[in-house]
């Protein structure tokens, strides 16, 4: 039986990132973040000094940047021109980068192409803004995972306070009430939840009750394919 496609999207900090990987982890899934594309041409673009704001000079040398994507045990690596980027790629000065040029039609039509050649055979969790409605409209179970601002801009403060940048709680939360009205008010595909995305509200959801959920919704279209019951095993 073909395997599902998975799509997880809602704003920045919301924890898609960590319920993707896990629930790719419980599924024996290929997990991709598409916002981790977005960052490392970002972060190429400030290699080479490209200003973020010449929509014509980003959408051209988009063209010619190669992304690979290298598992390397349960980790999904990220490699730029024969570089890893993996671990820059959360840094902030990339993470406004690519805030602007994902509104970028050049950008994202090289990027589409790509995300949709990764999960078009299944069994991959793909998670970002515009998933369920514009990469896989047709996404076997789609998910919209959200939380109040206040919770995502401390979510995001502790995430860079751990990986050791510099943060302060009050602007992580101003750039992530910007970052969602650039997401949503972009005329390029614009965040928003798919009619037919399900719901999780993680504001007061630890990580392993939003996987709970997700996987009792998996388990449901699995047990629909099969005419019986899945087969996902509890969380250990």
């Amino acid at each position: 039986m073909r395997k599902l496609i998975i799509a997880i999207d809602g704003p920045a900090a919301a924890g898609k990132s960590s319920a993707a990987k896990n629930l790719a982890k419980r599924l024996g899934y290929l997990y991709l973040d598409s916002g981790a594309l977005y960052r490392a041409i970002a972060w190429k673009l400030l290699q080479e000094g490209i200003n973020p704001e010449s929509q014509a000079e980003v959408e051209a040398a988009a063209q010619s940047i190669e992304i690979e994507l290298r598992l390397k045990g349960e980790q999904t690596e990220i490699w730029v021109q024969q570089v890893e980027a993996t671990p820059s790629l959360r840094q902030p000065e990339v993470t406004r980068t690519s805030s602007i040029i994902s509104t970028y039609p050049g950008v994202r039509k090289k990027l589409l192409s790509i995300q949709r050649s990764i999960g078009s055979g299944g069994g991959v969790v793909m998670e970002g803004r515009d998933i369920g409605t514009v990469v896989f409209p047709e996404a076997d179970v789609k998910f919209y995972l959200d939380a109040t601002t206040p919770v995502r801009g401390l979510r995001r403060h502790k995430e860079m306070e751990l990986k050791g940048i510099p943060s302060d709680l009050e602007k992580t939360t101003r750039e992530i009430e910007e970052r969602d009205l650039k997401d949503r008010q972009r005329h390029v595909a614009p965040l928003k939840k798919s009619e037919d995305a399900i719901v999780i509200d993680s504001t007061p959801l630890n990580l392993e009750e939003v996987i709970l959920c997700m996987l009792q919704e998996v388990e449901k279209k699995l047990a629909a394919k099969q005419g019986g019951t899945g087969h996902i095993k509890k969380l250990k």
